[in-house]
């Protein structure tokens, strides 16, 4: 019997060698994809500041005069702030009186400005200003006396205009600042155009016309531009100024010095009554606050002083130190992308020296955190006005990506190492 050959071995077909190549490559892959996802480095997380909520203040209590027309009351901006102030009582536009010349000396100022102690430009007196002195004179209004061919200062004829109000030192001023009574209508209304006194018109410098006229609103406004002249505020807080041909003229502001009154002007007109402003300053919580007052259309010098005493006295207690952050208020919130959120924090109270309800705003800055950062220290929060800050720090551990969330994530996960 014969021995049969054994049989050829069979060999692979080429498709399934490649098939199996193709699937061992793609496991490969998918583990290395996995692992890549797994392992990616998640992003850091940028904080979201939130919404700062105003703080809740208590409002001022102010004393408003009754007996008078209208009144209004500013508040120097406190620490680098804006300045504060309110209005009462009738909104129309009334008689200045000689609280006008106030005005007038601010426009004049606007034009030609002058320089820390300097007396300013050197004025020739003529015939012109004679016969605004007999105009004053029949105005029975107060004068300055003058003759043709006198020199005066600008701050002279400043001086004698807000001191002891005399009516023509005050058109003398603007006749020399705008050429005439034309130019100065012109600068005057480009003035209160622009500086948005809509109420407000300068029908002569003096206010012996009761043409020229303001409301408590601009008025108000107007004192705190006055006070934040250092020319005006000079000249208003002088005892008394000496005039050639008077001697010593005392400032007609009659409570000059008292209830911390250091400076104003006062006002009256017989078809109105009195008008007063004045500015006073004080020590709060060791700090100088500086308010200013208008009290308008009131009858009697005694009643026009006391309602101003009344006005301002009301206003001192509304000076405080509050707490606009509590330690603890949330300031910004991370929110990662896979979910996991945590808030960042005040850690210590942010106080601020305020006006009644007047709270500064305020914002936080902080930087980004990793996925899985404990609470830590990120950044501060600080008042829209001063330079007090408060350290903020995350609330608790901001969770990193788990693995279910990377793999059904993977393309954006995987874009992280691109980012």
């Amino acid at each position: 019997m014969t021995a049969r050959a054994p049989a050829a071995a069979r060999r692979t077909h080429p498709l399934v060698v490649l098939l199996r190549s193709l699937l061992v490559v793609a496991l490969v892959a998918a583990v290395a994809l996995a692992a890549a996802v797994l392992v990616a480095p998640a992003p850091a997380v940028a904080g979201e500041p939130v919404e700062a909520a105003p703080a809740e203040l208590p409002a001022a209590q102010v004393a408003w005069p009754e007996a008078a027309r209208a009144a209004g009351y500013g508040v120097v901006g406190i620490d680098g702030g804006p300045d504060v102030w309110e209005a009462w009582g009738s909104e129309d536009a009334h008689p200045m009186a000689s609280v006008a010349k106030l005005v007038t000396v601010l426009v004049v100022l606007d034009a030609h400005p002058i320089e820390g102690d300097s007396r300013g430009a050197v004025i020739t007196l003529d015939a012109d200003d004679v016969a605004a002195q007999a105009r004053a004179v029949r105005e029975n209004a107060p004068i300055a006396p003058v003759f043709d061919g006198m020199q005066v200062t600008q701050r002279d004829l400043v001086e004698w205009s807000l001191v002891d109000s005399a009516g023509n030192a005050i058109w003398s001023l603007a006749n020399w600042a705008f050429g005439d009574m034309d130019g100065f209508a012109a600068a005057a209304a480009a003035w209160t155009d622009r500086h948005g006194f809509d109420d407000t018109v300068l029908a002569d410098p003096a206010g012996l016309d009761a043409r020229s006229v303001s409301s408590a609103p601009d008025l108000t406004r107007i004192a705190l531009m006055a006070v934040a002249d250092p020319v005006v505020l000079a000249t208003i807080q002088l005892e008394s100024v000496r005039i050639p041909g008077i001697g010593i003229a005392p400032n007609t502001n009659r409570i000059l010095g008292q209830h911390d009154i250091d400076g104003g002007k006062t006002g009256t007109l017989k078809v109105w009554g009195r008008n007063l402003f004045v500015t006073a300053t004080r020590e709060v919580d060791g700090e100088q606050r500086r308010v200013v007052g208008i009290v308008m259309g009131t009858i009697a010098a005694d009643e026009t002083d006391a309602a101003m005493i009344g006005l301002l006295e009301s206003l001192w207690p509304s000076f405080a130190t509050r707490t606009i952050v509590e330690p603890g208020t949330v300031v910004a919130e991370y929110r990662a992308p896979w979910g996991a959120s945590t808030r960042a924090v005040a850690t210590a109270p942010l106080d601020a020296h305020v006006f009644a309800d007047d709270a500064p705003g305020w914002s936080a800055t902080v930087e980004p955190i990793e996925a899985g950062a404990v609470p830590q220290p990120v950044g501060e929060v600080r008042l829209e006005r001063g330079d007090t800050v408060a350290p903020v720090r995350t609330a608790s551990l901001l969770a990193p990506p788990d693995a279910w969330w990377r793999i059904t994530n993977a393309p954006q996960v995987l874009g992280w190492y691109f980012d």
